[in-house]
């Protein structure tokens, strides 16, 4: 018996869609209806998707990230990154310093002012 989940069938542009995101890459949802630690998380996984926009698919980003979040003495596997893009785990601040610095430093303002365009 398989414990894999079953390949997805959608598309690539369905794909884009279906995890939450418009067509600029932030998450539709917004960082103020969620608890501190879900908006948190929210923010995150929307960091990831803007600092990696070539990425087609979760899997595709999550092995991009890891690859660049790894270092010598700290690995980070692509589960890893999958369950920050599912809000399921908490990243550690060193993370979200380089995911930070690799979208720019306009990316704090989004977490201390939602609305700020």
């Amino acid at each position: 018996m398989s414990l894999r989940p079953a390949a997805s069938s959608l598309r690539s542009d369905d794909r884009r869609s279906a995890r939450g995101h418009n067509s600029t890459g932030l998450s539709e949802m917004s960082f103020r209806k969620c608890s501190g630690e879900e908006a948190e998380r929210a923010w995150f996984a929307s960091l990831l998707w803007r600092a990696f926009p070539e990425a087609q698919s979760e899997n595709d980003l999550a092995e991009r990230a890891a690859e660049v979040l790894t270092s010598d003495r700290r690995p980070v596997t692509s589960r890893t990154v999958r369950n920050w893009l599912r809000r399921e785990n908490a990243p550690h601040f060193r993370y979200v310093l380089k995911v930070v610095a690799l979208v720019g430093a306009e990316a704090v303002f989004q977490i201390i002012d939602p609305e700020a365009e």
